[in-house]
């Protein structure tokens, strides 16, 4: 129970659903679902109202907060936090209006536990339920989810692990990758994705969705104008948050900012009363005390992140030691056709002396990160790539990790807000620090020092069990393509 001085607690819809798909939980936020699908969208209560604060393609009622979300950017963990608290009070004040209970929080889809959680909540793909003994439509349920989604198909454990992001130890920092965006002021899509917001934020988007069509008439979470209207979008981001928490308590030097251009920075939202109401980062910093909620698997609080005031007058960490420097690049756009395509990274001296520099670590802060930029899509391709870096062409990309990099997707391709455009032109870019893939290849002998290997490999959803006959392999209409792909020192 909640109450004075106990927070809310968000629980893993997977373990209420456990023996039976409608926990009062869940039932809880289908009958609030409904209740605000029938509000008109100009209530900033209504499922229309709060979905479009993330995006839309329709024109806002005068004054409303809308396409407000922030993306590839430090703002991105703070925004959706708020964004999230203030819809969950919402649909709290219809569960309990309902009948419901007065504890009720959101609940979090842990996809990166072992199957069958792996799949899409059984609550969420009925397309009926009870209600009085009668069956009525599932709120819950969408048709706008990629091809095999609401039959069991799952996503694969590699695009759903968070590892890759917990590695690292800072949240924000330029131009080397961090785990939660690069700085840069407001913006509805920037350019400096964290490696969580990549994976597995972005990636979940693209594998749920699947491939676009118009304006949300084709797969809802693969288009960031369209994710807020499906359901499990509020399960996804409260799954993103509770991993937020969970990498500060790593230690190690995790740490959020410190500066107060990102903690002071003010957003708008709408309270259950649909009255506009504003937070910063500074307000979110701790879902215990400042906000009343907890996870139900959440480690004890860092203690350092409670120190609100005192990080609100600290310095921000020092730059890195010295600029990137491009050390190697292709020189012609890559068309990404078929499920597998390999492009030559030519080595020439500058690449070779900063391999041969790391691995004798006459730099021990030093760096390679392999850029992969400017990547477009005119069609969504309704899946995501992976990068491998000298895979081998008889090894299997599917089951060998021995070369894997990380993965590229295409969760907000085309909506950089204008003049925020990477200085590579349009089109989104990844980054990923391959400093230890590439000393390790050296010590097995796999790496030639005068030409690297890129391959990009299609992935798509993984058939539900004992499906042996229908594949999920991404199948674009038009074939997706990469400006170019280069190699920084740093």
């Amino acid at each position: 129970m909640s109450g004075p001085g106990v927070p809310f607690v968000r629980r893993s819809v997977w373990s209420l659903e456990a023996t039976d798909a409608w926990d009062a939980v869940t039932s809880g936020y289908a009958d609030a679902v409904a209740a605000m699908q029938a509000r008109p969208v100009t209530d900033p209560t209504s499922w229309a109202f709060q979905a479009a604060i993330h995006g839309s393609y329709s024109p806002p009622p005068p004054g409303a907060a809308w396409n407000q979300c922030q993306h590839a950017s430090w703002f991105f963990f703070p925004w959706h936090r708020m964004y999230v608290y203030y819809f969950e009070q919402i649909v709290r004040q219809a569960v309990v209006a309902a009948g419901g209970p007065a504890d009720w929080a959101l609940p979090y889809w842990n996809y990166t536990a072992p199957g069958p959680a792996n799949t899409l909540p059984p609550a969420f793909r009925q397309q009926t339920r009870q209600v009085n003994g009668q069956p009525q439509p599932n709120p819950l349920y969408t048709t706008h989810r990629a091809p095999g989604v609401n039959q069991g198909a799952g996503l694969p454990a590699r695009q759903t692990s968070y590892a890759y992001a917990f590695g690292f130890t800072n949240f924000t920092g330029l131009p080397t990758p961090s785990f939660g965006g690069g700085q840069a002021p407001p913006t509805h899509f920037s350019h400096f994705t964290g490696a969580l917001e990549n994976q597995p934020h972005n990636v979940v988007h693209d594998l749920l969705g699947g491939a676009t069509v118009g304006q949300c008439q084709g797969g809802w979470m693969s288009d960031p104008t369209c994710a807020a209207q499906d359901p499990i979008f509020w399960l996804h981001h409260t799954n993103i948050d509770r991993l937020w928490t969970n990498w500060l308590a790593q230690h190690g030097g995790r740490a959020n900012p410190t500066t107060q251009r990102w903690l002071t920075q003010k957003f708008t939202f709408y309270g259950a009363d649909g009255k506009p109401v504003t937070m910063t980062a500074a307000d979110v910093l701790d879902t215990v005390t400042q906000l009343h909620y907890k996870y139900d698997d959440q480690p004890p609080r860092v203690a350092q992140q409670l120190r609100v005031r005192a990080a609100m007058t600290s310095t921000p960490p020092p730059p890195p030691a010295g600029p990137p420097r491009l050390v190697a690049a292709t020189d012609q756009a890559v068309s990404l056709t078929g499920n597998r395509t390999s492009v030559p990274l030519p080595l020439p001296a500058a690449a070779r002396g900063a391999v041969e520099s790391l691995a004798a670590a006459q730099t021990p802060a030093s760096h390679l990160v392999l850029n992969v930029e400017g990547i477009q899509a005119p069609d969504h391709p309704g899946g995501v790539y992976e990068v491998h870096l000298n895979l081998p062409s008889d090894a299997d990309p599917a089951t060998d990790d021995s070369f894997f990099v990380g993965t590229i997707s295409f969760f907000g391709t085309g909506h950089h807000d204008p003049g925020e455009q990477p200085e590579t032109g349009p089109g989104v870019s990844h980054s990923f620090d391959i400093s230890g893939l590439v000393d390790t290849l050296r010590s097995e002998g796999r790496w030639d020092p005068s030409t690297a290997t890129v391959t990009f490999v299609a992935v798509g959803l993984t058939p539900p069990p004992g499906d042996t006959g229908t594949q999920y392999d991404i199948t674009p209409a038009s074939a997706p393509t990469i400006a170019r792909v280069s190699l920084v020192s740093m």
